[in-house]
């Protein structure tokens, strides 16, 4: 009897043990699918990824005139990844913007926001990132000049503009406008495209959502501001914005924007959108006084199409004489004659249109020569590019007739600011002139100590008597 007593023992304990070993992977299964959501709200394979079929393995280029920064394998993958990382070491990286290796991450990383995440989010993130495929891919060591590969003068613009540490909520509000706040400052990281950026390049305070520029498009101003900002679009308009990029009689996401809606926010919940309405209705107002009403007030119908009628078309042997040919031959046949787009919407009208409505005509010149690609789960929106067609001038004729027509046109477009768009933008200046700024006002601070006079101690002397 006794020699079958540990048998015994073990036959009762199995069940017990099964049991726990099945709730921990349950826990660990929970744990990976909330880490998707969660890498998914922060927009992490934007910058991780350069080929589609290698999801988070890094070699994504962001081009500067100075070298080019290159986005890290993030997968599990113990050599070229992050397969070596602790749980400290990854919360590190985001809360800190520290590497495994000690070293400061150069802010094209939005740590800024990041380090509002709370440990357990961050750590689900890791969870669910260690769970895809470890992918060899050595990615090229991020090359900048001097003294912008200084990795240390990156503390010198930290000690400027970061401030690690969770994200403060004031008293009294309520669990929507809390959850919106952590998605729209922690996960989703916009103040880093839709905030402006001080003379250190740090985030504007004074200026939250007032707009910004990320590789030569602009982050409009998203402040509940009615004239400037989201204030006059109804709540429909901004849940329809955010959910597809397609807001009619509002506006249309292209180029970063687009990105941001395919890889991240069209696979948010329902609640978790409202909660970012929400929060977005109460963020301060800032007013630009330069303007007289919303960018999506401007417009009226074209009506050049019934002159046009009867002239010679436009051919490989007859170019366009006028910016209304130019508007019929390349954009009336998706847009209309009168510019008020198709009766499905896919095309949407130019009139009332939060692009051609913009003071700044970066966006529409954007869209003009690169196009737009976006997918919203259900549709592939698709607009061709007319770089390759039309020359610079013949561009700028065309933006000069769509804003007048549709939109704000405050100043005329040139052709030498097409060509300027068409040779292409620095990436993210403000991040390489950050690291330069923080490097100059650091050597200042420490060249001040050591330089400081300093006050000579009084000599004791005893004196035997």
């Amino acid at each position: 009897m006794t020699s079958r007593l540990p048998t015994l023992l073990l036959a009762a304990l199995l069940p017990a043990l099964s049991g726990a070993a099945a709730c921990a992977a349950d826990a660990d299964v929970e744990r990976i699918k909330r880490g998707e959501y969660l890498t998914r709200a922060a927009d992490c394979i934007a910058c991780h990824t350069a080929e589609k079929s290698r999801p988070f393995a890094g070699g994504y280029a962001l081009q500067t005139p100075l070298g080019t920064i290159y986005g890290s394998n993030i997968t599990p993958d113990q050599e070229t990844g992050i397969g070596s990382w602790s749980d400290d070491d990854f919360y590190r990286a985001l809360h800190d913007g520290i590497g495994k290796d000690g070293r400061h991450l150069y802010p094209a990383m939005p740590y800024s926001a990041y380090t509002k995440l709370n440990r357990d989010d961050v750590l689900a993130i890791k969870a669910y990132l260690f769970s895809q495929p470890a992918v060899r891919n050595p990615v090229a060591q991020t090359g900048l000049s001097f003294p912008f590969n200084q990795r240390w003068a990156i503390a010198g613009w930290k000690a400027i503009n970061f401030t690690p540490g969770p994200l403060a909520v004031p008293a009294g509000k309520d669990v929507q406008w809390t959850r919106g706040a952590y998605l729209v400052e922690a996960l989703g990281h916009c103040q880093e495209c839709h905030t402006p950026r001080t003379a250190t390049f740090g985030l504007s305070g004074k200026k939250r959502y007032a707009g910004g520029e990320i590789d030569g498009w602009q982050a409009y101003n998203i402040s509940s501001d009615p004239l400037s900002g989201l204030g006059s679009w109804s709540d429909q308009a901004v849940l329809d914005y955010l959910r597809t990029g397609n807001a009619a009689n509002h506006g249309q996401a292209a180029g970063p924007m687009a990105e941001v809606v395919e890889n991240s926010l069209r696979h948010l919940e329902e609640a978790d959108l409202r909660a970012m309405l929400r929060y977005l209705r109460e963020i301060p107002p800032v007013h630009d006084s330069r303007d007289s009403k919303p960018r999506i007030a401007w417009g009226n119908p074209a009506g050049d199409e019934a002159r046009l009628r009867g002239s010679s078309g436009i051919s490989l042997g007859n170019t366009a004489g006028s910016a209304a040919e130019l508007f019929s031959a390349n954009c009336a046949s998706c847009h209309g004659a009168s510019g008020q787009g198709s009766e499905d919407g896919y095309y949407p009208a130019l009139l009332h249109n939060s692009t051609t409505g913009a003071r700044d005509p970066s966006n529409l010149i954007q869209v003009l020569l690169h196009g737009v690609t976006r997918d919203d789960g259900k549709d592939v929106r698709f607009m061709p590019g007319f770089g390759d067609t039309l020359d610079d001038a013949e561009l700028a004729q065309l933006t000069n007739y769509v804003r007048s027509q549709f939109g704000n046109a405050p100043a005329a477009v040139t052709g030498k600011d097409i060509g300027q768009r068409r040779a292409g933008n620095a990436g993210k200046p403000w991040l390489l002139q950050a690291v330069l700024v923080g490097a100059i006002l650091l050597l200042v601070i420490v060249l001040a100590l050591l330089l400081r006079p300093r006050r000579s101690k009084p000599v004791r002397i005893d004196i035997d008597v």
